[in-house]
């Protein structure tokens, strides 16, 4: 699933094209707008990311095109905007569905216009910007909701890319762990531990709700839980995790529905010195399985 977004992202940073990043939270939807920013031919240019649902309504106005001084109280002096601060370079509105429906009528303007005017001020500024937006919602119900303006989406929707939640690849999830375990160990000037067959196993069947974000936190609160020579066991993973339970309707996978997991995880692995053997062997197990499934049939 992650290749036909990697294809997609190559594509999108070749073009002008407004793109539009979907996915829930934690599938890494800024990680994906900085990554076509820095592909693309704006790459030494600004890359400026505001968040529409963190700020009010009066504010993400100035926040977005910026203030004249005594525009309002408390604008003691210019303030310039970020659709200016990113000239030449990309803009990433992030929770763009979050974003008030006034504000939605303004933003289409300057997307058409190609100019910004600062509240308070009356002369319009030219803007060269690439806008990217993010969200964790479906637009197009929230257009049939009346809740999102159609010529906005379609706008800002022309190169949608929807990043897949965890659970629909948990073929990754064993190469996340890796990164995660080395990435928190070097930051901590820590060695890194050993994980335990059985923690693997729970890390790949849990659902991951919260996606790519929940697993690296959950790795960082491992690698603080374990002493310094410790590996990591079940007993420093979180209740729910070890459990194996998620969000609603995302069920894990079951061990008696992928005999791969048994085959990599079971008694056979619990003498594996390493997480990297432990992964060897689940990656094996899963192709050994997949074999079976199709008669040995490669393509």
């Amino acid at each position: 699933a992650m290749h036909d977004v990697f294809r997609l992202m190559e594509s999108a940073a070749a073009s002008p094209i407004p793109v539009l990043v979907e996915g829930e939270t934690g599938t890494g939807k800024e990680l994906v707008a900085r990554a076509i920013h820095r592909m693309g031919p704006r790459a030494d240019a600004p890359f400026i990311a505001v968040n529409c649902a963190a700020l009010a309504e009066t504010l993400l106005e100035s926040e977005l095109f910026g203030h004249r001084r005594g525009a309002f109280t408390g604008a003691v002096q210019d303030r310039q905007g970020v659709f200016e601060a990113a000239h030449g370079g990309t803009l990433l509105l992030d929770e763009i569905g979050e974003m008030p429906t006034r504000m939605q009528a303004k933003l289409l303007r300057v997307l058409q216009e190609g100019e910004v005017v600062p509240v308070g001020d009356t002369r319009p500024r030219a803007i060269d910007v690439r806008v990217i937006s993010a969200t964790n919602r479906d637009l197009r119900d929230e257009v049939a909701r009346k809740a999102f303006r159609e010529d906005l989406f379609y706008r800002l929707a022309a190169f949608p890319i929807r990043l897949p939640p965890l659970r629909e690849r948990r073929d990754d999830v064993p190469l996340l762990i890796d990164r995660f375990l080395r990435d928190t160990c070097r930051q901590l000037g820590r060695e890194v531990p050993r994980l335990e067959p059985a923690s693997v196993r729970c890390l790949v069947e849990y659902a991951w709700p919260g996606n790519v974000l929940e697993l690296t936190n959950e790795i960082q609160r491992a690698v603080a839980l374990a002493q310094p020579g410790e590996s990591i066991g079940v007993d420093h993973l979180s209740a729910h995790v070890a459990a194996g339970t998620g969000a609603p309707g995302n069920a894990p996978v079951a061990a008696a529905g992928a005999p791969w997991i048994a085959t990599a995880h079971g008694t056979a692995a619990s003498a594996l010195a390493s997480f990297r053997e432990a992964r060897t062997a689940f990656e094996r197990g899963f192709i050994e399985d997949a074999l079976r499934r199709n008669s040995g049939n490669v393509t």
